[in-house]
């Protein structure tokens, strides 16, 4: 399942856990987030998205979302970067791919974390380019209401070698 993630996504590395959830989750711990940092998300998603940053520590700060997309507005993650800003969980609304050449520039200019949380786009294609290799780590699930399902399970797919380690480690409880 992960070489065939790998295929479909473009991604050099997937690895593959019970949820979407546990993706959200060891991404979030993989990024370093903790105690006192903030992680922008989206206001509109499931509380997964969310939570993920609660279940490190750290604080989720909610942006504005775009009204005609319903994806979060990269003029609102801009304008919530602080200091203690971390990362970024970007939802893919509906299958519906975010804004990702101006969040990931948002992101490399402040030194942030994108995590893309594509529960519902696998298969979805953005500038031509498969979701799941474009930002620093990208989530996915298989749960029933998802675009594809295995009853249940998840992903995290990336291509830095660092973070596809940390992932394995975490999967197995570290």
């Amino acid at each position: 399942l992960e070489r065939k993630l790998c295929e479909i996504t473009e991604a050099k590395y997937a690895v593959v856990l019970s949820n979407g959830t546990a993706a959200l989750h060891i991404a979030a711990m993989a990024a370093g987030i903790g105690e006192g940092d903030e992680v922008i998300v989206s206001s509109i998603t499931f509380a997964a998205s969310a939570n993920c940053v609660l279940y490190c520590g750290g604080t989720p700060v909610f942006a504005d979302i775009n009204p005609n997309t319903y994806n979060i507005d990269p003029e609102s993650v801009r304008k919530l970067i602080t200091p203690k800003t971390k990362a970024v969980v970007a939802v893919d609304f509906t299958g519906q791919a975010v804004e990702l050449d101006e969040i990931r520039a948002i992101c490399k200019e402040h030194n942030l974390i994108l995590i893309e949380d594509a529960a519902h786009s696998l298969g979805t294609k953005y500038n031509g380019q498969p979701i799941g290799s474009i930002a620093d780590m990208t989530t996915f699930s298989f749960h029933p209401v998802k675009t594809v399902t295995g009853g249940e399970g998840g992903a995290v797919t990336t291509n830095d070698e660092k973070l596809y380690k940390k992932l394995r480690l975490l999967r197995t409880h570290g």
